[in-house]
Parts: C-alpha cells; structure tokens; sequence
C-alpha cells in the first residue's frame, strides 16, 4: 500500500521589501546605532553624531522617495491606497514639530527632528503596502538581529551588555530599549508559528523570551500580557462567533476583555510604589510645571532635553519624559497631542475592524502589537526617538484606517483559514 506523503509547507524567501523592513526596524530602533558610535567608533554617540543622523535620514529619504516615485514605476504596480486621515495627522505632526522651531528652546534641534517625522509616515506607508507575510517577515529579522546580537553581547562581554543593575541590555541603550523590541519578536514569532514556520517562529520566540526575562522590564511584561490577552481573547471569541452565531460570545468577549483591563489596572496598582513607577510619577510631575509653561504650543519638540540649566532635578536629567503623552505637550502642547492621539486611535479602531472581519493570524499580529506599542507608550517616550513604535502604529493606521471612497469589507460566512 502506497502511503501518500503531504506536501511540505513552502518557507517563501526573504523579499526585497521585508528585508527594507528589517532594516529600518534597526535603524529605528537606534539601539544598534548607539552602540556602533559608542563601542564600535568610541564616539560619544549622539543624535547629531556621524552615524546616527545620517543613518535615520537617509532611511527616510528611501521612505519618501519611494512614495513620490511611485506614480513613475514600469510595472504598474501602485502603493495602495490609505487612510488620508491618518497620514494627514501623522505628517501633520511632523510639520507642527518643526514649525514650533519658531519659539522652541533649541531652534535647530525643533527644525531638523520635525522635517523628519514629516517624512516618518511614507516609511509606515511602504509597511503599510507589504503584504503580510512580507510584514512578519521583515519584522521577525529586524527585531531577531537586535535580539540576538544583545545576547551575544550580554554572553560575550557582561560589563557592556548589562547595567549597573546587571539587567540586560544587550545593543540597546538600556532595558527599556530591549524589552520592547524583544515584545516585538515575540509577536512575529508566534505569527510566523501559527502560520507553521515552526522552526523560525519557536526559535525567535524563544529568544524573545530569554532577552525579555534578562532585561527584567516590568512594563514591557504587563503590555506583552495585554497586548496577547487582547488579541487572542477577541480573535478566539470572533471566531467562535463565526463558526455558531451565538449572543453571548460577543458578551462573553467584552467580559472577559474588561477582566483583562482589569488586571492590567491591578498589575499597576501593585506596583504603583515600586521604583519602576514611583520614578515615572515624580518626572511626569516635575514635566508637568514646564508643561503649564507652554500648555497649547508646547515648548518646542524634543527641545527641553537640550537645555542642561532647566534639568534642576536629577530626574530630569534622564533624557525623556517617560511617556509620549507628557513629552508630546512638553514638546509640541495640546495641538501635537490631538494630531499623535488621531493616529493611536485610528490605529486601535483600525485593526479592531480588520479582527472583526477577518479573524486570523495577520489580525491576531497587529491587534497584539498595536496594544503593545499603545501600552509601551504610555511609560516611555517612543515619540521622541524617530522610533519604531510610532512607525508601526502610523502603519497600523494607514493600512487598516478607513480609505476614501472604499467599500465596507463584508463579513466571511465561515472561519477563515489562518494562513495567508
């Protein structure tokens, strides 16, 4: 009897464009930079310095240039059409951040930082136009690099991979720098898991969770078990729904998701006093007073930080403000909040139709990591630092936001497959 062998599931190539994608998760993520200035060239290693400003221009550069060339291609091939709404508002931000050049503190820092967050969304754009198996490709190697490369440095040589804590850091600046990125790898893993890149995905989200238990970030473990709980909670219960149409899934779902909120509130309570929030809540109070200066406009962005006489408090020579809500008023006042919060919004709604539509692995990811970068936010600066975290939640909002003129996407009458 002849058995039937099935055929092996096909491992598709890393593409041009994930490998874009990789790259400017790197570049973003300006860990690797740093320490490339810092340990590589014994510079002092600063925005301003010889690798890190040309590295985030000329990545924006590419950015824009391949959305203005994009009428002129041979093949035809366009970038697909996005929420003018929500590049409305992110590159709106950018032009509020370099206009406040006009009364910022530090004019020339204001002015160069903000002509290149105008340019940050045609780098979410491109992302937003892969396909998705070009997204969880090039997000699994860009973060799988800075993954493993801190690894390797926290094995090879402790005294510059650790702090003075001994928590992990690897080639990022410090802990708060690689526990994020190794939430991200997480996320690409289980995807790249589910969609039966067994080996791939196991293995990145093994590391993930090795780099993540060493950096020892307590924020960055309450917004993974979020952003999981999130996701796997209203892709399980939608697609239960999908199966048998019963009324109290959905009520089921809002339950259980409230609990969820729940217990984020109690994980915070709990740690309220301890230093990881203590801290945050002595910066964001003494933030607040340079705020009240400047409430509307905002002090200039990113400008505050470079005025050493103004850090009269130890804490307030840290760099950031430790969350991108007081920096976005520190830096660019209430008109730069309404334009971030556009885009965290339509995000959010965004990827909570495309899971309402189509539950699957794709929505799975990017509900997961919009809730994780949401949440990340909230206690570090992401909004400061030409960061991944706001291009992917711009991304968020320009491939899943509302497009003009489309038409509403009608609800599958069975359980989609998971794979792409």
């Amino acid at each position: 009897m002849t058995s039937v062998r099935s055929a092996p599931v096909p491992v598709p190539r890393i593409g041009a464009r994930a490998g874009l994608i990789a790259v400017w998760l790197v570049v973003y993520s300006n860990g690797l930079l740093f320490f490339i200035a810092r340990q590589g060239l014994d510079r002092p290693g600063t925005w301003e310095g010889p690798v890190l400003r040309p590295a985030i221009v000329l990545s924006t550069l590419v950015g824009v240039g391949l959305v203005v060339l994009d009428g002129q291609r041979m093949t035809g091939a366009r970038l697909r059409s996005v929420s003018r709404v929500a590049f409305g508002a992110a590159t709106g931000f950018g032009v509020w951040a370099a206009v406040s050049a006009v009364w910022s503190l530090d004019p020339d820092i204001s002015r160069w930082w903000g002509i290149v967050y105008i340019g940050l969304p045609c780098v979410a754009w491109v992302i937003a136009d892969s396909s998705a198996a070009q997204i969880r490709s090039g997000v699994a190697l860009g973060s799988g690099v800075l993954v493993v490369l801190s690894l390797v440095v926290v094995v090879i040589d402790p005294a510059v991979g650790t702090d003075i804590n001994d928590d992990w850091r690897g080639v990022m600046t410090n802990r708060n720098g690689l526990a994020p990125i190794c939430g991200v790898a997480l996320f690409a893993g289980l995807a790249l898991a589910a969609s039966r890149r067994w080996v791939v995905g196991v293995g990145l989200s093994t590391v993930a969770l090795i780099g993540l238990l060493g950096s020892g970030s307590r924020t960055a473990w309450l917004a993974l078990a979020f952003g999981c709980g999130v996701a796997t909670i209203i892709v399980g219960a939608r697609r239960a729904f999908l199966r048998e149409p019963r009324p109290w899934i959905p009520r089921l779902m809002f339950g259980v998701a409230a609990g969820g909120l729940f217990g984020l509130a109690a994980g915070v309570a709990r740690l309220w006093d301890d230093p990881t929030f203590g801290q945050r809540r002595a910066i964001w109070r003494l933030v607040s007073d340079h705020i009240a200066d400047a409430p509307v406009v905002g002090n200039g962005f990113a400008a505050f930080w470079q005025v050493p006489e103004l850090h009269t408090d130890p804490l307030l020579q840290r760099g950031s403000a430790h969350g991108s809500v007081p920096e976005v008023l520190l830096g660019t006042g209430v008109v730069g909040l309404l334009l971030w919060a556009t885009v965290v919004v339509l995000a959010v709604i965004g990827v909570g139709r495309a899971v309402w539509r189509e539950p699957g692995v794709e929505s799975w990811f990017w509900v997961a990591l919009v809730a994780f970068l949401v949440v990340e936010n909230l206690t570090e600066s992401f909004i400061l630092w030409f960061s991944y975290n706001w291009i992917l939640l711009i991304a968020a909002a320009l491939r899943f936001g509302v497009v003009a003129g489309s038409r509403p996407v009608r609800t599958p009458e069975r359980v989609p497959a998971l794979a792409d």
